[in-house]
């Protein structure tokens, strides 16, 4: 009888113990950076998401949401908390497609781009429609990349009155995009001088 009472209380503590460990299986994590913390939430022992707060700004500046380890949505606000863009994975591993917002609301941009979390990198590619800020389409731009930089391979500008087209350009080569500004590529045959 003493055996089966032991026994039982073994029985006992054992599965309050295995409660205990499916409760600490949700869990978050905050890591602290000298500009940002972010805050990781798992759920049933899996990352299902996190966020980017900007300590020198003070709001959160990006919102990252886990499907199976991969990164399936993605939100970057703006400080008073809008939505700046909205991403989604398109085509595993790291196709997005994209829409950023103007400051009021409406649709910025659209478009397709890679995003390569392990750089925290995000490279447009393919083509983009650009949104005035009433909401008027009044550009496409053509996009590439090599995976660290990309360049602007074309570009139409609409009038946004008629709806016309004002301008159509390829650009051969493609120009590199750099800080907001294109930079000419230089290709091999010419020279320094």
């Amino acid at each position: 009888m003493k055996n089966l009472i032991v026994i039982f209380w073994c029985i006992f503590l054992l599965q309050s113990c295995k409660k205990e460990v499916s409760k600490q299986e949700d869990y978050m994590k905050i890591i602290q950076g000298k500009e940002t913390n972010t805050t990781i939430i798992y759920k049933n022992g899996k990352l299902v998401s996190s966020e980017v707060f900007d300590k020198k700004q003070g709001y959160i500046d990006s919102k990252y949401v886990y499907k199976d380890g991969a990164v399936v949505k993605i939100y970057q606000y703006y400080p008073d908390k809008k939505v700046q863009s909205y991403s989604y994975l398109f085509k595993a591993p790291h196709n997005y497609t994209t829409t950023e917002y103007h400051k009021n609301g409406k649709v910025a941009s659209e478009g397709e781009g890679d995003y390569y979390k392990a750089n925290n990198l995000y490279l447009k590619r393919g083509e983009w429609i650009f949104y005035n800020k009433s909401g008027k389409p009044f550009s496409i731009y053509a996009f590439m990349h090599d995976g660290k930089k990309q360049y602007v391979k074309s570009e139409i500008l609409f009038d946004t009155i008629t709806g016309k087209i004002k301008k159509d350009t390829v650009f051969n080569p493609p120009f590199l995009l750099e800080s907001g500004g294109f930079v000419p590529i230089k290709s091999s045959n010419s020279k320094n001088k």
